[in-house]
């Protein structure tokens, strides 16, 4: 049971809390578009994630909505993230209505194209591609 807990548990030292960092993916990572998520991320020695949602949402509960499943889609598909980075995962409104698979399935190619830029591709400074 406890080696479940590690493979599909979310740590805290696997989540980015520091405005500064998050600031940082901002200026100098890349940005992918996706159906229910949007993801900036930069290569860093190891995996980091954090989740966030646009202001303009209706209401807070909503923000925190989509900000739990985003969390959710990626704590059950994170052994899909190889590339060492950090990356903010920005949810959009229409996350509410998606069901978990769909999205779990969006991860999965998400992680397939991180782990192809960030492993094979150097960094390169203000690139949002």
């Amino acid at each position: 049971m406890k080696e479940d807990a590690k493979k599909y548990g979310l740590a805290k030292k696997d989540i980015l809390r520091r405005a500064e960092d998050i600031s940082a993916i901002f200026q100098n990572g890349r940005f992918l578009r996706g159906r229910w998520f949007d993801v900036v991320f930069t290569g860093a020695a190891a995996r980091q994630v954090a989740f966030a949602a646009a202001k303009r949402l209706r209401t807070a509960v909503s923000r925190n909505r989509i900000k739990r499943r985003l969390r959710e889609a990626f704590r059950l598909e994170k052994e899909n993230f190889l590339a060492p980075a950090q990356f903010v995962l920005i949810g959009h409104e229409n996350i509410l209505e998606t069901p978990l698979e769909d999205l779990r399935k969006e991860m999965r190619k998400t992680a397939t194209k991180i782990n192809a830029l960030a492993l094979n591709e150097p960094q390169r400074k203000g690139n949002r591609n």
